[in-house]
């Protein structure tokens, strides 16, 4: 039997000494700069967390706002057809006897809000 060398199996190797010694420079020291990196995205995360200024929730805003309910005038026989709230405005689509209309009421301020008419074409000249 002929049994092969162990340099007839591991070819030798195409870097010096002193470049394998620079590569592992190399590797240690791009490893530090991710683990730096990283320490300092999750720094800056903890940071901005803990420096954001406190935002009152919507809910008490508007739960505050409408200690006194705002009170929707609408004409008599109107049916509402569809709300829509927003921020702190709610806007009321109905149908009435003289047409159908849009109210908006500003749940923060409690007024009465704006009542806007909705006419067709060439109605309005009316």
């Amino acid at each position: 039997m002929n049994t092969p060398n162990n340099d007839e199996i591991i070819p030798p190797s195409p870097f010096t000494p002193e470049q394998l010694r620079l590569l592992k420079l190399a590797v240690i020291g791009m490893g530090v700069i991710l683990l730096v990196g990283f320490a300092a995205v999750i720094g800056r995360i903890i940071y901005l967390v803990n420096t954001a200024p406190a935002k009152p929730p919507v809910e008490g805003v508007i739960a505050q706002s409408l200690a006194v309910p705002p009170a929707l005038v609408l004409p008599k026989g109107a049916v509402v057809r569809h709300l829509a709230i927003s921020g702190s405005r709610l806007a009321v689509h109905f149908d009435g006897p003289a047409g159908q209309g849009l109210h908006i009421i500003d749940l923060a301020g409690g007024g009465q809000g704006i009542r806007v008419p909705i006419v067709e074409d060439g109605a309005a000249g009316r």
